[in-house]
């Protein structure tokens, strides 16, 4: 029997972790009308929502800086997911010597996107790590009738350098040479994105979020959004506009997560704010694929 605010689980190492959030008591459960009272008086002690993060919602994620994410808690966005043998599988890459990252998602039968599992790499080749890519998927999904689809950003969401563009041209070749073609729209700037997850994060009437994440499968995802992913801070303490891109991997998974959501948005029912027109998706489809990098015979 599950109990908010209760959760246990055997860790790698092999030991038992048991989590009591403070929502587990139904007198502080912020649900309830005695729980919002005692919430409301005690966020009101601290001034730090970083030392409300630490001390009261049992995060010890949170980054320096403030937070791009805040709306994402561990009580409301993570829960054990079981991929579904009949749904496809989507795959969000970003590309990067220093991290590249694949994440692995599907959308429920309640159009909410579950993150599943995660790949990040270190210090390898783009063929590395999509060789890598495929052998995991064959792992985790054999067999996979449903298939999987595609997305990165191949052309930069900020204006790049020449040299940038070619190099990540080069990768996109790479995957497309193994039998992987990802899809990508143009006009979709990184603030876009973000304002996607953030709706994704906002609990609808059913009190559930649009989005879940798997930590054990997903555990650099959930540390991004639990706080490691920040916009960083200024001298004069102001606070910058854009997130702090140089915090490998955290940065990584949230562009792969970026590019995973623009691909997906007309599907999980979000739009962006700006509503200026985008492309239309590239789709680099040379044949139907299975997704472990060979075509599919037969099937259109």
């Amino acid at each position: 029997m599950s109990l908010k605010g209760y959760d246990v689980r055997d860790t790698a190492a092999g030991f038992r972790a048991i989590r009591i959030h403070y929502s587990a008591d139904p007198d502080r459960d912020p649900a309830t009308e005695a729980g919002l009272k005692w919430y409301t008086a005690q966020r009101a002690l601290y001034t730090n929502p970083n030392t409300w993060a630490v001390e009261q919602e049992i995060n010890f994620d949170v980054g320096v800086g403030t937070r791009v994410f805040p709306e994402f808690t561990y009580e409301a966005h993570i829960r054990p997911l079981v991929p579904n043998l009949r749904k496809v599988v989507y795959r969000a890459w970003d590309f990067g010597w220093h991290a590249p990252v694949c994440l692995f998602a599907q959308i429920d039968a309640k159009s909410r996107l579950v993150l599943l599992k995660e790949i990040v790499g270190g210090q390898t080749t783009t063929r590395e790590f999509a060789q890598d890519v495929i052998k995991q998927s064959a792992a985790w999904f054999p067999n996979h009738a449903a298939g999987f689809e595609d997305f990165c950003d191949p052309a930069g969401q900020q204006v790049k350098s020449v040299e940038s563009e070619k190099n990540e041209r080069r990768d996109t070749e790479v995957l497309n040479g193994l039998g992987i073609f990802p899809q990508y729209q143009w006009g979709w700037s990184r603030k876009d994105g973000r304002s996607l997850i953030h709706q994704l994060l906002n609990l609808r009437t059913d009190s559930t979020p649009s989005l879940w994440a798997d930590a054990d499968g997903c555990p650099t995802t959930s540390q991004a959004f639990l706080g490691q992913y920040t916009y960083p801070e200024t001298k004069d303490g102001a606070v910058k506009d854009e997130p702090d891109d140089t915090t490998h991997p955290w940065a990584d998974v949230m562009a792969a997560a970026r590019y995973l959501v623009i691909g997906l948005h007309h599907k999980l029912g979000v739009a962006r704010f700006n509503l200026a027109p985008a492309t239309p998706f590239v789709n680099m489809h040379a044949a139907a694929t299975h997704g472990y990098g060979s075509p599919v015979r037969g099937r259109r």
